[in-house]
């Protein structure tokens, strides 16, 4: 029988798992929290749609706002010390049998809308679910694919969501394969190449609408764990270059997309240029990715379809 770090492993350790949730939770929000949110991923000051709640044009809510109450903690009732969202239950576990924290990192997110989100109050009604944990291969680590479906008062279904969560611990377990959407960059110049500048501060601003892990935003924790600085959210990256290539195609309008996914491929420091390129592989359809200043993609297999 296959061992890690002396702990036997067979395809079933981890079935136990699959299903388990934090529960129902709410999360009221407004139009500042959707303006804070725009600001948060980089909108600029002429961007007054995302962010003016009186602008002529109406106010416009980013879709991957939804995924802010996955993090279950600041913005939700019941309200966490910590983010507390399905991975959790995971690394807990890992933590548990194995007597430490493995490492591990988001990896990737997916993200389906089925409704537009009113932009200028609402309540979301989420539950979360691990789906189950999947094999990546022997020294590979495993993926928790941690799901939520976030829905209105009223019932309606907003927003199906897939988060991807690595720990580089039980690779090679038996159980269920690990496979990832696979995007082509079609061989000619793109049809979006925008450069933007990253301000140092946008941590700071994407940590208030939810996400308070530590690393983010403590220079002290980040020298102790060999860091230049402390590096942004995966999420506020991927919203970021997903905002720089939506502003090119259907400005104003992110309301017409209607699924997402991308996978976070680097750490991303603030303070720096960042370049978004996309290509429209077919009506409605742009395969993108992110850059950071030397070139490091640091937003991969990213694909967005729109109306």
């Amino acid at each position: 029988m296959a061992e890690y770090k002396g702990i036997p492993m067979k395809p079933d350790m981890f079935d136990h798992l699959k299903g388990a949730s934090t529960g129902v939770r709410n999360m009221d929000y407004n139009w500042r929290d959707i303006s804070l949110y725009a600001l948060s991923i980089g909108c600029k000051r002429p961007d007054t749609p995302y962010f003016f709640e009186r602008d002529r044009r109406g106010l416009h809510a980013f879709p991957t706002f939804s995924s802010i109450p996955y993090l279950n903690n600041i913005t939700m009732r019941t309200i966490t010390p910590v983010p507390d969202g399905t991975n959790e239950i995971y690394r807990d576990y890992l933590e548990q049998i194995l007597g430490y924290m493995p490492n591990g990192l988001h990896m990737a997110m997916e993200m389906t809308f089925h409704t537009p989100i009113d932009p200028y109050a609402g309540t979301f009604v989420v539950k979360d679910h691990l789906n189950g944990i999947f094999d990546r291969g022997e020294g590979k680590g495993t993926v928790a694919d941690c799901g939520m479906d976030v829905y209105d008062q009223a019932g309606r279904h907003m927003t199906t969501l897939h988060s991807y969560h690595y720990n580089d611990a039980f690779g090679g377990f038996g159980g269920p394969k690990f496979t990832a959407p696979k995007c082509e960059f079609p061989d000619r110049e793109p049809d979006v190449n925008v450069t933007e500048y990253m301000i140092p501060e946008i941590a700071a601003f994407f940590r208030l609408v939810g996400d308070t892990y530590i690393n983010h935003v403590d220079f002290e924790w980040a020298t102790e764990h060999g860091y230049e600085a402390p590096f942004n959210m995966g999420m506020c990256t991927y919203a970021y270059g997903m905002r720089m290539i939506a502003h090119q195609v259907i400005p104003y309008e992110p309301e017409r997309i209607k699924y997402v996914y991308a996978q976070v491929r680097s750490l991303c420091f603030p303070g720096q240029n960042v370049t978004a390129q996309g290509w429209i592989v077919e009506p409605g359809v742009i395969n993108w990715k992110l850059l950071s200043e030397q070139g490091k993609v640091l937003i991969g297999n990213g694909i967005i379809r729109y109306e």
